[in-house]
């Protein structure tokens, strides 16, 4: 959402008339477009496919050359600039980082920057920032080749590069759409954090309509032919669709699609008990015991989350074990409370645990608490999120579930 920052770092964007005919085409692939961006927002364009969302963002950055209209950046009309040296001034993120498959990480993030003509000090000091913005350690992954870190990781990655230059403006076009639902949530809610710090315009392209919720501060709906529906808030137009066009495109989920507009950080937390790693069992599940847990998170020296075994679990064995759990629900506070019921039920466990934006525990969200504001959504809900929801919350929904942390 829109950076914490005191300074924003972000530039204006405008398009005034902006149009692409493509030959021999009768229709426009983007008709007549006005739009002011508001510099340090994020602005998600979403509609069906074909609708001209990624054409418009290509336009920005002159990928696509405009048929006419003007293209203003911080004031400035790029329209006519060079365009290799335009593109030099804006990060561009797209699928799966786009990453040179046979460059280190090191150098794929320092890429512009070397263009640029930045010496290797700098390059390789605004590199270590960087990775350690995006949440990966310099040390472990500055030599790596992407085919050796996983998808997420790359993205992450993309997303430094971009970065690099310390541009104005920040171009997405489906950056998270190649990864798996939970790793997405994850990128997601590392890119909000990331912009509180960098403060920059970011405008990115989607397909999803909560993921367009969640990420924008402003939300730009188009339909076939770059045409403009609706440009405005979540919360505007999930409460007041403009037209036709966009209740159909919200669909019927459009009641439930508010929890998209509700953050965990808004509801309260559970504590935990923590441990950590050779601790002694028997201290621990005293501890437990005396604070009325069933479960025991263990973290490590930072406090992030390894493995969250229950209490007997912890007591069948002499000191707290190393295991680390792959499957560990977590979410941050970011997230919205859609994010932290899909990773529940995809982990079969009655809670989440919630981080900070360094991964550290703060606490855990119990799913009675998700599910409590979701029925307080049911008196206008459409009968088929109504099915979902008695669906979410019966015995089928949650096999393997309960309500006290943990799996049960």
């Amino acid at each position: 959402m829109t950076a914490e920052s005191t300074d924003v770092a972000g530039a204006t964007i405008r398009l005034e008339g902006v149009r692409k005919q493509y030959k021999g085409q009768t229709e426009p692939a983007v008709a007549a477009l006005d739009v002011d961006i508001v510099a340090g927002e994020i602005v998600a364009f979403v509609g069906p496919s074909g609708c001209g969302k990624t054409t418009t963002l290509k336009m920005i950055n002159r990928l696509v050359e405009p048929t006419s209209g003007r293209i203003y950046i911080g004031g400035r009309d790029v329209t006519d600039e060079n365009p290799d040296t335009l593109r030099q001034s804006i990060g561009y993120v797209i699928q799966s980082g786009g990453l040179f498959p046979h460059w280190s990480v090191e150098r794929n993030v320092g890429a512009i920057p070397r263009v640029l003509g930045w010496d290797k000090k700098k390059i390789a000091e605004r590199t270590e920032e960087l990775l350690q913005l995006v949440g990966l350690d310099p040390q472990e992954f500055g030599k790596r080749l992407p085919k050796d870190m996983s998808g997420g990781q790359q993205q992450r990655v993309g997303v430094a590069r971009a970065l690099a230059a310390d541009p104005p403006v920040l171009l997405m076009d489906e950056p998270f759409s190649a990864v798996d639902p939970i790793t997405r949530v994850r990128l997601q809610d590392s890119l909000i954090e990331i912009q509180k710090k960098v403060a920059k315009t970011i405008v990115i392209v989607t397909h999803d309509f909560e993921e367009a919720t969640k990420l924008g501060d402003r939300v730009l709906i188009f339909s076939k032919g770059g045409r403009i529906e609706q440009f405005g808030t979540p919360a505007e137009i999930l409460a007041n669709p403009a037209n036709d066009f966009v209740r159909e495109f919200i669909g019927s989920g459009a009641t439930l699609a508010q929890l998209s507009l509700t953050r965990v950080k808004d509801v309260d937390l559970d504590p935990v008990t923590t441990a950590t790693v050779n601790d002694s069992s028997e201290g621990v599940v005293e501890r437990a015991r005396a604070e009325r847990s069933s479960w025991v998170v263990v973290v490590d020296e930072k406090r992030r989350p390894r493995a969250w075994p229950s209490v007997d679990e912890v007591a069948s064995v002499p000191i707290v074990s190393a295991y680390i759990d792959p499957r560990l629900p977590t979410v941050a506070l970011s997230s919205t409370l859609n994010d932290a019921l899909d990773v529940m039920l995809a982990a079969s466990q009655g809670g989440a645990l919630v981080t900070d934006a360094d991964g550290g525990l703060l606490g855990w969200l119990r799913i009675g608490r998700v599910i409590d504001i979701i029925r307080g959504q049911l008196d206008e809900a459409q009968p088929d999120e109504v099915s979902y929801i008695e669906y979410a919350t019966s015995e089928g929904g949650q096999a393997g579930v309960d309500d006290d942390g943990g799996a049960s």
